[in-house]
């Protein structure tokens, strides 16, 4: 009897110090999730390049919370102090049955590359939280500031377009709007990554028509309309 209670023993000692000591790598991956080296174990680690898609989010720190098992979740906080060319990072992600969610995030990305060729040089993130729940959106709230390039023919966009992300038809929206008002960008994103990206441009730009055209644009009723889909 006692040789077995010691055998159940041992066998629980394994068990738990094969997950305290479980590497971060075994945990980092999945569809769409890239990453050029992971390091560390899953309370404290670290991500070397990490992509989303085709977003960048680079080096950060990263953690998985243990209360949240408890509950059948999988929290991952991810962090990074402001840098030289890579400003911070911080928030997390979470996995639940049938389910996904980002919290809090306070983040910089370049995006010129997702949603080429929309001139998009960067989105800021501010107390962003979106949840997704069987492939729907369920929640979201926050601030987002989307940067545009200069290259926009007769447009002065240095101050970027605001907007409070929502859920909208079991999508995320993140309707974006200049200072003026008269530049739109709406963004929806779908549960599984595909995104559609519509840009207006109010009012009559007559003089702006052909470099407009050259640039992916079209006219439309009240103004200039550009559409672009993808996947993240």
């Amino acid at each position: 009897m006692i040789r077995r209670h010691l055998l159940i023993f041992a066998t629980l000692l394994l068990v738990a110090a094969g997950i305290i000591f479980m590497p971060l790598r075994l945990i980092v991956g999945g569809e769409g999730v890239t990453a050029r080296k992971v390091e560390g174990i899953i309370w404290d680690g670290s991500i070397r390049d990490l992509r989303v898609g085709q977003l960048p989010i680079g080096d950060v720190n990263a953690r998985l919370h243990f209360l949240p098992l408890f509950l059948g979740r999988a929290q991952i906080s991810l962090s990074r102090g402001d840098a030289p060319f890579a400003p911070g990072i911080n928030g997390s992600v979470t996995r639940r049955p049938g389910g996904i969610s980002v919290d809090n995030v306070k983040a910089t990305f370049p995006v010129g590359a997702l949603f080429a060729p929309l001139p998009a040089e960067k989105v800021e993130l501010q107390d962003f939280s979106a949840r997704f729940t069987s492939g729907r959106c369920a929640d979201a709230s926050g601030n987002v500031r989307l940067t545009l390039a200069s290259t926009l023919p007769g447009l002065d966009l240095s101050n970027g377009l605001l907007a409070k992300p929502r859920c909208d038809h079991g999508q995320l929206l993140i309707p974006l709007l200049s200072q003026s008002a008269m530049e739109h960008v709406d963004v929806r994103i779908s549960g599984d990554g595909t995104y559609t990206a519509t840009i207006f441009l109010e009012g009559d730009r007559t003089e702006q028509a052909v470099p407009l055209g050259l640039a992916g644009f079209r006219p439309v009723a009240g103004g200039y309309r550009m559409v672009r889909k993808g996947r993240f």
